[in-house]
């Protein structure tokens, strides 16, 4: 590289790679696979770890909601895995992850002791809710260089478009 010249062209091209792509893929659906199949056994104690949250959320919301998002979770995770409807699932990822950062701030501010319940329920044990809310601003920001991409060679969608 020449003196003067910009080094951000050289790193927005390894970001555009398919390498990159398929590692924040890997990484982003590892995570909701297991955070989703982590939760499926005990949709009683993930409902707990939602109304913990003390949010005003209806009860039917709750329990919908700690029965349907662990398969949600999981499904999307396979999706970014195999990289099968890449950018509707990392959308999607993203939104979800944006909901779950928003209840996470919320709970940090007020200063709740609790468990995040991000990986199944944890009973009596809590969790530091501000570095959950890191952890979700680095998926959030894995998430985003896979929806703002092009979609990598190593995925089910390049292969469908041959």
């Amino acid at each position: 590289m020449e003196k003067g010249q910009s080094k951000v062209p050289a790193v927005w091209g390894l970001l555009r790679g398919s390498h990159a792509s398929l590692a924040s893929r890997i990484v982003l659906g590892g995570v909701f696979l297991v955070a989703g199949a982590t939760k499926i056994p005990d949709p009683g104690g993930f409902a707990a770890s939602i109304r913990s949250y003390e949010m005003p959320l209806p009860e039917w919301f709750v329990s919908l909601s700690a029965y349907a998002l662990p398969y949600l979770e999981v499904m999307l995770g396979m999706y970014l895995l195999a990289g099968l409807f890449t950018k509707v699932s990392a959308w999607a990822t993203n939104g979800l992850t944006v909901l779950f950062l928003l209840a996470l701030l919320q709970g940090a501010v007020r200063g709740l002791e609790i468990d995040c319940g991000c990986f199944g329920s944890s009973v009596g044990e809590t969790s530091n809710l501000w570095l959950a809310a890191a952890r979700d601003v680095g998926l959030l920001v894995l998430g985003l260089h896979v929806a703002l991409v092009p979609v990598g060679r190593f995925s089910v969608d390049a292969l469908l478009r041959r």
